[in-house]
């Protein structure tokens, strides 16, 4: 186990075993480490403390995803902890659009508690025009955010508290300890009952950053967090998505939690969200609970009434390297997962647009050697609004620049993407005998855990399985199950393939089949199996690799 030990450490690019395998807590952590500017923050916190004194209107401006809201409400409370009524605003997607936008400004500005200073989550970094407008009313902004900024740089806020080492809601997190700190007095983070890390490890893995440094170490302290969480609206999220707070993983976060929340920002209204982790009243979570799954549920049905026509005009653009694709059927809360799901289906950096009467909204996933948002900053003059990271991206544009913006990416991606860079394939840590399916490598993995970008579950090739039996499984059977018969066993050995139930037909008992596969501990009514779950698999060949 050594030599595989080591192997996933250099895969990953870990040089400091103690710190990877043993994070420290966040709370321990200083803003340098973070990439944050201890001295913006030290300007936001004298002008949080003015507005204290002179009991100021103050509004935490958000954002309509999980990383947004979580940010928002990390923000909320900690501004209520020491005495401020703050007043949340999360942009409603079709009315405002993204972020600190013109028209959520005029809104914010007409509205009857205007308020004399804004503090941003999750969003700002890229709001020039809204943030000149804003300080020419006279009322200051704190912006604090984790996108990447625009070649111009910062824009004029008052502070600007910022990392693209995080999530929005961990940079918040920051804000919000230094807060506490300063604020109150005698301030310990070890009794500090909405000290967020339950929020922070929702936002960490559901926006995707890498689970390396910081990251890892809010996702590893904030796991056990959010299992004892006595947040309401959590606790009622758990249960309708049938998820034991005793077993939330990663995987559990990515499909059952992060879904469901994302979903009314989606199709809604983000602000329902929000208070479901806010509320204290139980009544209350059950009945935001329920509004938010059904909305997820018709999320589900969008992505899939959408997804067919999606790929057969991603088909046409079989010879770009980029691929664009407009409808003015998609519903703009629904082109982001759209985007994602072309984008591992034909392994291309994937735009998705719904166009609408004269303005069209845009959502970008790409591949990890190309870096989509500075991609379309190429054609920024041709577009209304763009923002995102290098891995995701959103903007708009009038719906009569459509044509001239696709073709003009489709000519900078021929550039500038390589071909082989759009091959799809498998990343395997190594090849391995079959001898080395046990409870040995089992564990050995799971101490690289928690997985997600940045570090993924390691997955193996093994060839010449031998197969003993074969059966699919599912509501629509459109999942594969096989048993494996491996030396160091002495019963078969589970295999799960997700959606690959086509295969069904052409495997049989006594087959022989190389896999590409995660080696992970399955744990059912209280008994522990190995389980080896698979990415790719093919009947073996001679003297080939998968």
């Amino acid at each position: 186990m050594a030599e595989i030990h080591k192997l996933l450490l250099v895969n990953r690019g870990v040089s400091d075993e103690p710190s990877f395998f043993s994070p420290r807590s966040p709370v321990e952590m200083q803003l340098g480490e973070v990439g944050i500017d201890e001295a913006q923050v030290t300007v936001a916190l004298d002008r949080i403390e003015q507005a204290r004194q002179q009991q100021e209107s103050v509004l935490v401006f958000g954002d309509y995803d999980v990383d947004g809201i979580t940010a928002t409400a990390v923000m909320w409370e900690a501004l209520q902890a020491i005495g401020i009524t703050a007043q949340p605003f999360i942009p409603h997607r079709e009315k405002h659009g993204y972020g600190l936008s013109t028209r959520a400004v005029d809104e914010v500005l007409a509205g009857a508690s205007r308020p004399s200073l804004i503090i941003t989550a999750d969003n700002g970094i890229v709001a020039h025009a809204s943030l000149t407008r804003l300080a020419e009313a006279g009322v200051d902004v704190i912006v604090s955010d984790h996108h990447q900024p625009e070649d111009a740089g910062y824009p004029p806020a008052l502070a600007v508290v910022h990392s693209t080492k995080l999530c929005g809601c961990t940079v918040a997190w920051f804000l919000a300890q230094a807060i506490k700190r300063r604020f109150l007095d005698d301030y310990d983070p070890s009794t500090d009952t909405k000290l967020g890390l339950d929020l922070t490890v929702l936002a960490t893995v559901a926006d995707q950053v890498p689970l390396l440094g910081a990251n890892r170490s809010f996702v590893v302290h904030g796991l056990p967090a959010l299992r004892r969480s006595e947040r309401v609206g959590l606790q009622s999220l758990m249960t309708w998505a049938n998820v034991a707070p005793s077993t939330i993983t990663t995987t559990t976060i990515n499909f059952g939690l992060a879904p469901r929340l994302n979903a009314m920002g989606r199709l809604a209204h983000g602000l329902d969200a929000l208070r479901l982790l806010c509320t204290t009243n139980r009544d209350r979570a059950r009945q935001l609970t329920q509004v938010i799954s059904d909305m997820n549920s018709r999320r589900q049905e969008l992505t899939a009434q959408w997804l067919t026509t999606a790929r057969l005009a991603a088909e046409a653009q079989a010879a770009e390297r980029v691929l664009v694709v407009a409808s003015t059927e998609y519903h703009e809360g629904v082109i982001g997962l759209l985007a994602g799901r072309l984008m591992e289906e034909y392994a291309k950096p994937t735009i998705v647009i719904a166009v609408g009467e004269s303005t069209a909204k845009a959502s970008a996933r790409s591949i990890s050697q190309v870096n989509v948002v500075e991609l379309i900053r190429q054609v920024r003059h041709d577009l209304l609004e763009v923002g995102g990271h290098p891995m995701a991206a959103g903007f708009s544009l009038e719906v009569s620049k459509i044509k001239i913006v696709t073709d003009q990416l489709h000519t900078l991606a021929r550039e500038r993407v390589q071909p082989e860079w759009l091959v799809p394939g498998l990343e395997l840590e190594a090849y391995l005998p079959a001898d080395l399916v046990t409870a040995e490598l089992a564990d050995e993995v799971a101490t690289f855990e928690p997985f997600g970008a940045g570090n993924p579950q390691p997955v193996f090739g093994w060839q010449k399985l031998a197969l003993t039996k074969v059966e699919t499984f599912g509501s629509d059977k459109q999942h594969l199950r096989l048993k494996l018969a491996v030396p160091t066993q002495s019963q078969p050995v589970t295999a799960l393939a997700w959606g690959k139930a086509d295969l069904a037909e052409e495997l049989k008992a006594g087959n022989q089949i190389d896999v590409a596969a995660a080696l992970e501990w399955n744990e059912w009514q209280g008994r522990q199996s190995l389980q080896l779950m698979i990415k790719d698999l093919r009947l073996s060949r001679l003297g080939e690799h998968l």
